[in-house]
Parts: C-alpha cells; sequence; structure tokens
C-alpha cells in the first residue's frame, strides 16, 4: 500500500469525524435554544403575572383592624400553606413513584 493511501484515508477519517461534530454540536445548540426559549416564556409569563399586581393601597397594619379579620387573614393564609405543603407533597410521591418504577 502506497504512504500516501494510507495519508488519504487519515485525512478522510478527520473531515467525516469533524462533520459529524459539527453536527451533533449544531443539532444540541438548538436543542439548548429551545430549552433556553421555553424557560424565558414561562420567566416572562411569570414576571407578567406579577405585575399585574396591584400594590397602588397597601393593607392595613394588623394592629390597626378588628381582631377577627387578622385571624381571619391569619387562618386563610396558613389554609394557603397546608394546601402549598400538601401540593408539594403530592408532586414529590408522584416522582418516587415514577422513579420506584424507572429500572423495573
Amino acid at each position: 500500500m502506497q504512504w500516501w493511501v494510507v495519508w488519504a484515508v487519515l485525512v478522510l477519517a478527520l473531515l467525516v469525524s469533524l462533520a459529524a461534530g459539527i453536527w451533533y454540536a449544531f443539532r444540541r445548540g438548538l436543542a439548548a435554544l429551545h430549552v433556553v426559549s421555553s424557560l424565558g416564556d414561562a420567566i416572562g409569563s411569570k414576571f407578567a403575572a406579577a405585575d399585574g399586581v396591584d400594590e397602588s393601597l397597601p393593607k392595613p397594619a394588623s394592629f390597626t383592624v378588628p381582631l377577627q379579620q387578622s385571624i381571619d387573614q391569619y387562618s386563610s393564609a396558613h389554609a394557603q400553606v397546608i394546601r402549598r405543603e400538601e401540593h408539594k407533597r403530592k408532586r414529590h410521591e408522584a416522582v418516587w413513584r415514577r422513579w420506584g418504577v424507572f429500572n423495573e
């Protein structure tokens, strides 16, 4: 076999692997771009929802309102905390169930 044939095969292998690497990087870059754009959309929607909050009239201090109103506000806030914790617990249970059957 001639020496230049070996070099031609090596150069061809180099070019093929270089093209495959560029193709792979391009595909992974597009996938990352889609993830980043969906993340940007999610963040933008959260900021848009936060902008809709009207803070022009602040709530009065709890010691200036009747006691029953403060109790009602506290109980509704505590109920919301309990709902949020329950929702988080259910999400965690779902993830553990999914992981439990992952390797089966």
